[in-house]
């Protein structure tokens, strides 16, 4: 039996009969997943957010997958782009020229150790000419595969590569933090370059904070020209605590959107970011 809860949830009426092209983003959760459709004039028609306990089979994965969106009655089918976000505490970049598909878990060798369940996924980034490397489990991630032809699979650290942050950084050091459970993913942005992109563990608020002004020791970054953009689950714990050291602190949504019904205008979009890129 396929269970899962709507935690929140918004559609356009007739939404399937739009004639918009339409991408279809979903974000994998600790437990369950995020998805939003915006159009191609950045206007979200669709969003929810899922609760659900994965099960252990493929065919079980798959079963709630086709049951999610059935119940809220979008037709992914009818998608012209899917991609599917993972934020994957195992990640790293590899240049073009080192890249080798038939070594995919070696690159890992010396970082971390990969469980037997895990598989390395990959994507390729145009502005770093680089292979986006994480692992994770093979069986949430072939559901998808199997029940939307076509996706696309990236992780987490390849869609904050792709914000408007890294051009906004002409001016600035720009600071993106992405908070999940009981981790975060960082990116610094510095000249309209990448310096270092990273997941953390974390266990207080004080822990962001510390890997932050950590990271701008490390590059020798002006502590008073930095700005922070927060997203993901961040409390006013977390953004109390960056202010103590920090100027200036954004809860990041993403790209500006226009929505298609009053109640999306009450949608925490910061929390969702992945999806708005």
């Amino acid at each position: 039996m396929v269970s899962y809860f709507v935690n929140s949830q918004t559609v356009l009426e007739n939404f399937n009969s739009t004639d918009y092209q339409k991408k279809l983003s979903i974000c994998l959760e600790t437990n369950g997943f995020s998805f939003a459709v915006v159009n191609e004039k950045d206007t979200l028609l669709a969003f929810a957010d899922i609760a659900c306990n994965y099960p252990e089979t493929l065919s079980q994965v798959i079963e709630t997958i086709k049951k999610v969106f059935s119940d809220i009655k979008i037709e992914y089918m009818l998608m012209d782009e899917i991609e599917l976000i993972v934020p994957a505490n195992k990640h790293i970049w590899i240049p073009e020229h080192l890249f080798d598909q038939t070594k995919l878990r070696e690159y890992f060798g010396l970082t971390t150790a990969l469980e037997v369940k895990e598989t390395v996924f990959y994507s390729f980034s145009e502005k770093l000419q680089a292979y986006s490397l994480f692992a994770y489990s093979d069986t949430i991630i072939s559901a998808f595969k199997v029940t939307m032809p076509g996706i696309k699979v990236k992780s987490q650290h390849a869609k904050m590569l792709e914000s408007q942050l890294l051009e906004k950084s002409r001016m600035k050091t720009n600071i993106e933090i992405y908070l999940r459970k009981d981790y975060f993913d960082v990116a610094v942005f510095d000249s309209k370059k990448l310096l270092i992109s990273n997941s953390y563990r974390y266990s207080s608020v004080d822990d962001v904070a510390y890997y932050a002004l950590l990271l701008l020791n490390q590059f020798r970054l002006n502590q008073d020209a930095v700005e922070i953009y927060l997203s993901g689950k961040a409390d006013k714990n977390i953004y109390a605590c960056l202010e103590r050291f920090f100027r200036k602190i954004t809860l990041y949504t993403g790209k500006k959107m226009e929505f298609a019904t009053n109640d999306m205008y009450y949608l925490h979009l910061y929390q969702y970011s992945m999806l708005f890129r």
